[in-house]
């Protein structure tokens, strides 16, 4: 259906644009972008750099991600070099583009300094889903 071809570009718009930011954040993508709904991000040589570290992290601030492996990965399969991110949620809820780019801004103060930076990351990702509510 129409609907279902929109929603899918949404992700694929969304998803490129957190890989861009991301990208503009002084993170390295392993593909050097996306062309789906999926990012891996590699944390190599980065304050945070595993991706078991990453994920809690974004977790105690509200964002969902999955420490994943990289290719040719140093770190433990339970430890990770990378983490993996998506987008077909946020875009169910409601996100754009201009939030996506949010979302990585938040994941960039949150990665590159969590002591300073947790409370803000917290509030930020509230107002996001404060903006798009689960249910009304």
């Amino acid at each position: 259906k129409d609907e279902f071809k929109e929603y899918a570009k949404r992700i694929i718009n969304n998803t490129a644009a957190l890989a861009d930011e991301l990208v503009k954040e002084g993170f390295r993508l392993v593909s050097g972008g996306t062309d789906n709904h999926l990012i891996l991000v590699d944390l190599t040589g980065m304050k945070v750099d595993t991706g078991k570290e990453a994920e809690h992290l974004l977790d105690e601030i509200g964002i969902t991600s999955n420490k994943n492996a990289i290719p040719f990965d140093t770190q433990k399969p339970f430890v990770t070099s990378g983490i993996r991110l998506g987008s077909a949620a946020v875009t169910t809820r409601g996100f754009g583009e201009d939030d996506m780019r949010e979302v990585a801004k938040i994941i960039s103060i949150t990665l590159k300094d969590f002591d300073k930076n947790r409370e803000e990351a917290a509030m930020r990702v509230d107002a996001l889903c404060k903006k798009y509510p689960l249910y009304e």
